[in-house]
């Protein structure tokens, strides 16, 4: 079975990582790991990309023998683009309803549509999908997570670490996070809170409704910036999937308070580095976040304009400051239970890597193929 991949790739985007992943993965199995990698957000030319993966061009692949699958990670507007006999996409979602017009974007464009999450599949059932062309195929995490060590008593003692890896957008919790930390801590503690970005929206040149207006602003609204404020420390750089190790073992508890997750890679990435992570009680990424007070409690608000395309009673799940603030503090107090915490986490999630997800990957599209005979439109 040949599969060619399309979809963003040489990109620190979490979509161009889920595609890297896989690919990787493929190349795991001992499988061939092809692709068409178009721009998109943040590409650069020079972002690498691991030894085994092909690139390929489109004209190549129109003139001559299509893919058994193309496997693609297209927006709905774009799925005209897929090629392949069998026809499937990537599909990721963060609220309960879809935008108009993309079910039948994504019944006419695609022969299957893979989620990473139960959560994302109601979302498209609900929305009058046929639930007979949709799969759950989990995301995964970089093997090397798994050996990040714990932290030590000695290392928190010198100063306890939150470390949030996030996109500046509002969905993401930015602001309910810096409240947070700024009502749970001061400058008398000795607490840190790395943020790991992708950009910052002052230097964009367009202004969306979805994201912050910047992180100067984001970190005044709550303080952060005045006498007597906990340490904030704000890291922009593009860094390759070798380096993403390294943040998670710098940190002591991951805190992604998000409105909403299809998947939820960063978290995922949290666990596996046997780090606790705090993150609303909402969404995909409670397929597999262990239960427990680290999943904090919510109000579910009307989307309105903070997702990226309109979607009419769609819903987000704004975490409750005050218990996100209090977890926190509790993890700085304990910081002994707290990183136990975070090794058992480590053992909920230690078989969710990205070989096991490729691995279910080849076998859902194998299974599709073969229940289509080979006679997919």
């Amino acid at each position: 079975m040949r599969i060619l991949y399309q979809g963003l790739l040489r990109s620190p985007a979490s979509w161009a990582r889920v595609g890297r992943g896989y690919l990787e993965g493929l190349l795991r199995l001992g499988l061939r790991a092809e692709a068409i990698s178009p721009r998109g957000f943040l590409h650069d030319p020079r972002f690498p990309l691991s030894e085994g993966i092909i690139e390929v061009k489109i004209d190549d692949i129109r003139s001559g023998s299509p893919p058994d699958v193309g496997l693609g990670f297209l927006h709905p507007p774009h799925l005209g683009r897929l090629l392949g006999r069998l026809r499937a996409n990537l599909f990721v979602w963060e609220s309960d309803k879809l935008p108009a017009g993309w079910v039948e974007q994504l019944e006419q464009g695609t022969d299957l549509v893979l989620v990473p999450s139960e959560f994302t599949r109601e979302a498209l059932v609900s929305s009058s999908f046929p639930p007979e062309k949709v799969r759950v195929a989990t995301y995964g995490f970089d093997e090397r997570l798994l050996d990040v060590p714990p932290r030590t008593v000695e290392t928190r003692l010198r100063q306890f670490t939150f470390l949030a890896v996030l996109a500046p957008h509002w969905r993401k919790g930015v602001a309910e996070l810096l409240r947070a930390y700024r009502t749970a801590f001061d400058d008398g503690d000795r607490a840190l809170l790395r943020i790991k970005t992708t950009h910052d929206p002052a230097n964009s040149r367009v202004r969306r409704s979805f994201e912050i207006p910047s992180w100067a602003e984001a970190l005044q609204a709550a303080g952060l910036m005045e006498r007597g404020a906990p340490r904030v420390q704000l890291d922009v750089r593009v860094l390759n999937d070798d380096e993403i190790p390294a943040v998670y073992a710098g940190a002591d508890v991951v805190v992604a308070p998000t409105w909403g997750e299809s998947f939820g890679l960063v978290i995922l990435e949290g666990l596996a580095a046997a780090r606790p992570v705090l993150t609303t009680a909402w969404s995909g990424h409670m397929d597999f976040l262990p239960r427990g007070p680290d999943a904090i409690p919510y109000n579910l608000i009307e989307a309105g304009d903070r997702l990226y395309e309109p979607a009419p009673l769609a819903r987000f799940a704004v975490p409750v400051i005050e218990e996100l603030a209090s977890r926190m503090r509790w993890h700085f107090d304990h910081a002994e239970e707290s990183g136990v915490l975070g090794v058992s986490a480590r053992d909920c999630v230690a078989r969710l890597t990205w070989a096991n997800a490729a691995r279910r990957l080849v076998q859902v599209l194998s299974e599709s193929v073969t229940s289509a005979g080979g006679q997919t439109s």
